[in-house]
């Protein structure tokens, strides 16, 4: 972005050199499409300066929402054994809802008689792993 800016300094300047050129040219025409020039050209840097200012605004917004969603931190998650742990080793996650959906899915432990099929739970797939927390 900041080069699209940078280039449209530098179109700015440029124009207004021509306009420097163009006080020994008695074009009228020729006169009247540099002002426009200069016009769109300075509209175009202030709208791109806008859109700058709503992006980092939105990508401010979006990372609160993501790290208050259910206190999980955005931290990368790396696969160890049977699910995804964060590097302070926050987790297990569920791999399955984390490959196919994005979704950091706290695994649970399981008890009793569903054991036998795993000793951690995914809540949301309900996919069984054999990993020991």
């Amino acid at each position: 972005m900041d080069d699209v800016i940078g280039s449209i300094g530098h179109a700015i300047t440029l124009a207004k050199r021509l306009r420097e050129i163009s006080k020994n040219i008695e074009d009228a025409e020729f006169k009247n499409l540099l002002a426009d020039l200069n016009l769109e050209l300075a509209d175009t840097k202030l709208a791109l300066a806008d859109v700058m200012e709503k992006n980092a605004q939105l990508r401010t917004e979006l990372a609160t929402i993501k790290h208050s969603q259910g206190g999980i931190s955005i931290e990368p998650l790396t696969f160890r054994e049977f699910a995804y742990f964060t590097e302070g080793n926050d987790g297990p996650f569920c791999s399955k809802c984390y490959e196919t959906a994005n979704q950091r899915i706290r695994l649970k432990k399981v008890t009793g008689a569903f054991s036998t099929f795993g000793h951690t739970q995914c809540p949301s797939c309900e996919q069984f792993y054999d990993g020991k927390i």
